[in-house]
C-alpha cells in the first residue's frame, strides 16, 4: 500500500468515526426522551408522509426492515397516544397511522433539533454537497 493511498484509508477512517459519533450523540439525545431511536424515526416518517404512505408496509420498506418490526414498533407509539390506527378511506382492508396531536408536540421536542439546527447553519452549497455526500454513502451500501 502506497503513502497516499494509507493516508486516504486513514482520512476515511477518520471521517466514518466522525459519522458513527454523530449518530451516537443524535440516539444518546434519543435515549433521553421516553422514546427509542426506531419509535422517533417512525413518528417523524409519518408525520411526513402523504397519508398513502402511512402504512406499516411503506414505513418497513422505507425503513429498511420487517413489517413486524414496525408493526411492534406502531404499536407501542399507538399505546403511548401518539399514533391513531384508522382504515384508510380508499381500502378499508389498509390500516393508516396518523400521528396525534400528542404525538406532533412531541415532535416539537425531537432530538434531531439539534442536528438539523447545525445543518442550517451550513451554506446552502455545503447543505447541498452534504446531502450529495450522505446520498451516495446510502445507496452505495457503504455505510451499515
Amino acid at each position: 500500500m502506497t503513502e497516499t493511498s494509507s493516508g486516504a484509508t486513514g482520512q476515511s477512517e477518520a471521517i466514518a468515526e466522525l459519522l458513527l459519533e454523530l449518530g451516537r450523540r443524535v440516539e444518546a439525545a434519543a435515549n433521553a426522551s421516553r422514546l427509542k431511536p426506531a419509535q422517533w424515526s417512525a413518528l417523524r416518517y409519518l408525520a411526513r408522509a402523504p397519508a398513502s404512505a402511512r402504512t406499516n408496509r411503506a414505513f418497513a420498506r422505507y425503513h429498511r426492515t420487517t413489517t413486524g418490526t414496525v408493526t411492534l414498533t406502531l404499536k407501542a407509539l399507538t399505546g403511548k397516544g401518539l399514533l391513531v390506527r384508522q382504515p384508510d378511506p380508499e381500502d378499508g382492508r389498509v390500516v393508516r397511522f396518523d400521528v396525534t396531536d400528542a404525538g406532533a408536540a412531541m415532535l416539537e421536542n425531537d432530538p434531531v433539533r439539534g442536528l438539523v439546527a447545525a445543518v442550517e447553519g451550513l451554506s446552502a452549497d455545503q447543505r447541498a454537497q452534504l446531502a450529495d455526500i450522505l446520498t451516495v454513502l446510502l445507496i452505495d451500501d457503504a455505510a451499515p
